[in-house]
């Protein structure tokens, strides 16, 4: 399965989207279609064997095992010419503040060649019911650019030595969180999903997407609040449908379309509307950010 997955990867497509103010990358990817168009309900989650779960991996699967805890395994459907899946030994809920230090932890030691994200149960988890992360090779996600380029950086706070800043200009609202002691880092993270929790006036994670890498000695996390999961044009029927899901990846501009007819039809425009249609705006995100 990885071989085949790694081999697709050499005809995979990519072409540029020029937006508004931003740029975005489209990759044709067919293989992703398993990922993309997950069925994620509950009854789908609940009546399906968890194929992240040890007891369920291929007899083939062999994995590295991380601070006792987590297991990094080889992705059969890449995105990237290196990609991982890094999930818990046990069968546990996908939530990461419970594993935000580990999380942290992960990005630091897999530096500076690799960065990690994380998505969301309710937000581009094809396994909402396992907690996993995924690595992919650093500097593949165009927003890391991005959220370096000095235009784009809006610094709005400071707490316990970590920067709190907003992104201009993307077409989609966007948290940066820079900082260089792991534990404060951890803490004012937290503290912004509890005040998403307060806000939204819910009990469950948020949704969110992160994106996480280090170079020494900073962290620095890209959180993208979200709305909802998919857009409408996902759900629509015939010639209407685009088969789009955002997920970390494509948040953060590289958008995965798993079928041809999406990846050359779709335009700026449907690309601006599919952001702003699952992110929170920027007064809402603004209102979000810890104080």
């Amino acid at each position: 399965m990885a071989a085949d997955g790694y081999t697709s990867l050499q005809y995979v497509q990519v072409r540029e989207v020029k937006c508004s103010t931003f740029s975005t990358w489209l990759q044709f990817n067919p293989k992703r279609i398993v990922s993309t168009g997950a069925k994620v309900d509950a009854k789908s989650i609940n009546s399906r064997r968890c194929f992240l779960c040890v007891d369920h991996l291929p007899p083939e699967q062999k994995g590295v095992l991380y601070e006792n805890d987590f297991l990094v395994l080889c992705n059969p459907m890449p995105i990237f010419p290196a990609h991982y899946t890094v999930s818990h030994l046990k069968h546990l809920p996908q939530l990461i503040d419970p594993y935000l230090d580990t999380f942290l932890r992960l990005a630091r030691d897999l530096s500076p060649k690799f960065t990690i994200f994380y998505n969301g149960a309710r937000c581009g988890a094809s396994a909402p019911d396992h907690i996993h992360f995924q690595i992919a090779p650093a500097g593949k996600i165009p927003i890391e650019q991005e959220a370096a380029e000095a235009q784009r950086r809006e610094r709005v706070g400071e707490i316990d030595g970590v920067a709190i800043l907003t992104l201009r200009d993307l077409g989609r609202a966007v948290s940066v969180f820079e900082g260089t002691n792991l534990e404060n880092v951890a803490r004012v993270i937290r503290h912004q999903l509890a005040k998403m929790k307060a806000i939204l006036n819910i009990a469950d994670e948020p949704k969110i997407n992160v994106v996480c890498s280090y170079s020494t000695p900073q962290w620095r996390v890209i959180l993208f609040p979200r709305r909802k999961h998919r857009p409408e044009v996902f759900f629509k029927e015939g010639d209407g449908k685009v088969v789009i899901s955002p997920a970390s990846v494509d948040m953060g501009g590289l958008i995965i379309t798993p079928v041809e007819k999406d990846f050359n039809t779709v335009d700026a425009n449907m690309i601006e509307e599919i952001y702003r249609e699952v992110s929170w705006d920027e007064a809402m995100v603004r209102k979000m950010l810890p104080d």
